[in-house]
């Protein structure tokens, strides 16, 4: 039986939205994201819309409810409008490279205990940083709005998707009421043992849409068509910028399998298919792959076009829902 709400799917996805726009002061994308949380009944305390920070992209937010708490972890910056923004959206996106599998250890500033802990598996090293960075100034919140006696939902786009999976287990273990997570086309952040770690029953919704490339990194699926990947600088405006791409460690993690795994399970559609297939069984999603990976092929373009959030500036002006949003909002569901 499905656990998807798609009334809550919406929900994460705006607060996502506004989590990007408030920290990078995108005052229309915030303004447009929080007038639909507040319409759909979700007003949240106004003290809980301060971003918080653990550097410069180590961003949360803490949507504080009087029945619940709601996290969104940042992710990745995409911003190409500007120099300093495009040369910080590429480092921030070559943390995505920093893939090495380290132990899965959290200090108590990070669990709300009084100790550390080392949770089962191995994960993505360059995720955990980030998740260490802001996740202090997070358990400080919930612990003054409610603590562990109030339901939690986790919630991250991108990089902060993978945040959020991590978070999951990290926060279970802790004794927090974690109620479900919702991802949104997150990059995998542990091998089989972590995602072990998250109880089979649990609710959690892993968001991807069409030919997003980010759920596919790092990209150990991705092997056999490495050659043919590494196209991805004709589609991502790098060079005029003067920062490298490390194609090399591109290549590297390509043919050394880390075995890394998605968390939870699939909820995937495309434009094509115009369904949203949703909490999607291991078999299903396994049988989705070989056609996944075609279209990555034939479609280039659309790696990082499909990973938008709410849609490029064009979808926006022309009235258009974007990818994600669309896909939450408006495909027909499809159930296992």
């Amino acid at each position: 039986m499905s656990t998807f709400d798609r009334g809550y799917a919406r929900l994460s996805l705006e607060i996502c939205r506004y989590t990007y726009a408030k920290a990078f002061a995108l005052a229309s994308e915030e303004g447009d994201a929080l007038q639909w949380i507040e319409q759909q009944g979700h007003k949240p305390d106004p003290a809980s819309l301060a971003p918080l920070r653990g550097g410069d992209t180590s961003v949360a937010c803490v949507f504080r409810y009087p029945d619940k708490n709601i996290v969104s972890y940042m992710g990745t910056k995409t911003e190409f409008n500007n120099a300093v923004n495009a040369k910080d959206s590429i480092e921030d996106w070559l943390k995505n490279f920093r893939a090495a599998p380290v132990p899965f250890k959290l200090g108590k500033e990070h669990l709300g205990l009084d100790h550390e802990v080392e949770l089962p598996g191995r994960v993505h090293a360059g995720f955990l940083s980030e998740l260490k960075a802001v996740q202090p100034e997070v358990i400080d919140v919930l612990l003054k709005n409610g603590g562990k006696d109030k339901p939690l939902y986790l919630t991250g786009h991108s990089q902060g998707g993978a945040e959020a999976t991590l978070a999951t287990p990290a926060l279970l273990a802790a004794g927090f009421k974690v109620a479900a997570t919702y991802t949104f086309a997150a990059p995998r952040s542990g091998d089989q043992t972590f995602a072990d770690a998250v109880p089979v029953a649990f609710p959690f919704h892993r968001i991807e849409f069409g030919d997003d490339i980010v759920p596919h990194v790092p990209p150990t699926l991705l092997s056999r068509w490495v050659k043919m990947l590494v196209t991805i600088p004709r589609y991502l405006p790098l060079k005029r910028f003067g920062v490298p791409v490390k194609v090399n460690e591109f290549l590297e993690l390509s043919v050394n399998d880390l075995g890394y795994v998605g968390v939870g399970r699939l909820c995937y559609g495309n434009p094509e298919g115009g369904k949203f297939h949703v909490d999607m069984r291991l078999r299903q999603e396994a049988s989705l792959l070989q056609g996944r990976l075609t279209r990555l092929l034939r479609h280039p373009a659309h790696w990082a076009e499909h990973h938008h959030l709410a849609g490029t500036k064009a979808d926006v002006d022309a009235g258009r829902k974007g990818n994600y949003t669309a896909l939450v909002s408006d495909f027909p569901l499809v159930a296992g």
